[in-house]
């Protein structure tokens, strides 16, 4: 097999590096892009090349959202569509592995880029590593990826839902139990975390929430926070054809 055929071959199983240059661009179908956010077909490399010659005209609409860091949302962008392919039924365990580790360095990529220490993203870039880690086998750097998410925003359900889920699965349901509860009193209204804890034998009712300081008007517009969440809600949707949660660890094995 040539070179050109064995990159062909690369590219059309989404194997490749995603990379920075103008003229690369990260090869996906219009059904993937309809599974991630809406900015992701904005960014460099799905339809646009460098920042600087050709981005796309909602570009400052984002920037003004996420901050410099949308320049390199590429990379997480491409990210979750590998997560996504390496979901996919019928995968070969390999491929699967791979994808989901190649998936983890372009999220790592946007941690070691960001240079916005608010950046709206950052605790769903890394619930997005610990879901991986934890497909890929690596339930320690998963732990880690996760707490770092609770750390930075409390009240995001995904980095308590998805670590709970291992928990109970691994069969230390008294831990998961602890961490939906916290999870709850940050965020009562958490419908997973709900349903979670009263699988766990919990009653959501006996939760008391945090309370939590008001934001005042005036500081909620100087902060951009309803703007912001636009930006913050653009989660992608999971793989429609990936296996059920608790199955998921068993095939990345």
């Amino acid at each position: 097999m040539t070179i050109r055929a064995k990159l062909s071959k690369l590219v059309a199983a989404g194997l490749l590096v995603f990379g920075t240059a103008a003229a690369q661009a990260f090869p996906a179908s219009e059904t993937e892009m309809a599974l991630v956010p809406s900015y992701c077909k904005d960014t460099q490399g799905f339809g646009y090349g460098d920042a600087s010659t050709n981005p796309s005209p909602r570009a400052g609409h984002w920037v003004s959202l996420m901050g410099k860091t949308f320049w390199h949302m590429h990379h997480y962008c491409a990210g979750l569509i590998k997560r996504n392919r390496a979901m996919k039924a019928g995968m070969r365990i390999e491929e699967r592995r791979h994808l989901l580790g190649s998936a983890i360095q372009e999220y790592q990529y946007i941690l070691d880029n960001n240079k916005d220490a608010d950046f709206i993203l950052l605790p769903e870039v890394y619930t997005r590593i610990g879901e991986a880690s934890i497909l890929i086998g690596n339930p320690a750097a998963a732990d880690k990826a996760f707490a770092r998410a609770r750390q930075i925003k409390p009240d995001y359900w995904p980095a308590y839902s998805h670590w709970a889920e291992f928990l109970i699965q691994t069969g230390k349901r008294a831990e998961a139990k602890q961490l939906v509860k916290s999870g709850l009193e940050q965020t009562p209204s958490a419908k997973v975390l709900i349903e979670q804890y009263r699988l766990l034998g919990g009653k959501p009712s006996e939760i008391v929430p945090v309370v939590k300081k008001p934001i005042a008007e005036d500081e909620a517009e100087e902060n951009g926070t309803e703007v912001k969440k636009e930006a913050e809600q653009a989660t992608p949707q999971p793989a429609t054809d990936a296996p059920p949660p608790e199955t998921q660890a068993e095939t990345a094995k």
